[in-house]
């Protein structure tokens, strides 16, 4: 090959790897209670693979897992999330006799079923009190939703605390919280699976783990209170399935998580089925993975042929 042809080559193979440097990859996770293990087994996948992110976005239970990943980036952070999933249990987050007697409290005044006290503790003890956007490894999005319009709010700085208690605030079973004199609450009444947040905050390739697609089985509809939910839960579902149609592009890069399919319904007050739930998803995300890896082999090995010079 002439020194001219090596060249070329070279300046291609630069480019290639400046454009590699330059792209920023973000995990977004979703919301989806107890569902939310799930994303932990995923995590497990992708790490193993040195797949790891240069920023993080989450909405309500994904806002939690998204913050503990951000102040710890690594195989070690995923493995204390964890570790803090398995601990916890129902009673911690949803204190009192059981969710059904609660649940007769949506019939009177008031805005909550329960208080936030255990949330509140479950984020001291994981990421420390006082914590703030600052003290993460890498760039940190909460996503809200303001009560009063239902504008969507992305806190990114600022003390931590509030913003994830806020976007872990189901409307009617936890308070709204006031931050800065507005109220918010739980980020999946307006973006569940906050990509465009992530592309905002400058990702280029975005790993989505999504607990909530409609691959889950479905509430039992016997109660007017179980259409309610069920309703509310397939709007969640429709702004993810219409927005990535239109989000990827050449410069773009949109990797969906398969989510693990159930054949039962999961309350979100029970945290039972942990330990199966992130045994599933490392699973079917490990395949995921390793067979997406294979089917990009052979257009790598072409294009490592193509700059490799000759004898």
């Amino acid at each position: 090959m002439t020194g001219s042809r090596l060249a070329v080559s070279r300046v291609q193979w630069l480019k290639r790897l400046g454009q590699r440097r330059r792209d920023r990859v973000a995990f977004v996770f979703s919301g989806g209670g107890p569902l939310g293990a799930l994303q932990v087994g995923a995590l497990k996948a992708l790490v193993e693979r040195d797949i790891l992110p240069d920023l993080v976005v989450g909405t309500s239970v994904g806002a939690v897992n998204a913050s503990s990943l951000a102040f710890e980036p690594s195989a070690l952070g995923v493995q204390q999330l964890e570790e803090s999933w398995h601990q916890l249990v129902g009673t911690d987050l949803f204190p009192g006799s059981g969710f059904m007697a609660n649940w007769t409290r949506m019939l009177r005044r008031g805005d909550r079923v329960f208080d936030n006290a255990g949330m509140k503790k479950l984020v001291e003890t994981t990421l420390g009190s006082g914590a703030t956007f600052e003290d993460a490894q890498i760039p940190l999005g909460i996503v809200t939703t303001e009560l009063n319009t239902g504008a969507e709010r992305v806190f990114t700085s600022g003390p931590i605390l509030d913003p994830l208690l806020a976007s872990t605030a189901m409307p009617g079973a936890f308070p709204p919280v006031t931050i800065n004199g507005r109220r918010y609450i739980d980020g999946g009444v307006v973006n569940n699976v906050p990509i465009a947040p992530a592309l905002a905050m400058g990702a280029s390739t975005v790993y989505v783990l999504d607990t909530t697609a409609h691959t889950q089985k479905g509430r039992p509809l016997i109660r007017p209170m179980d259409y309610l939910m069920h309703a509310f839960s397939l709007s969640r579902g429709q702004r993810v399935i219409v927005e990535s149609k239109f989000l990827e592009s050449d410069r773009v890069k949109i990797v969906m998580i398969p989510v693990v399919p159930l054949d039962f319904f999961v309350p979100f007050t029970s945290f039972e089925h942990t330990s199966m739930f992130i045994e599933r998803s490392y699973e079917r995300t490990s395949r995921f993975l390793d067979a997406r890896e294979q089917s990009e082999q052979p257009s790598t090995t072409r294009v490592l042929e193509a700059v490799t010079p000759s004898n």
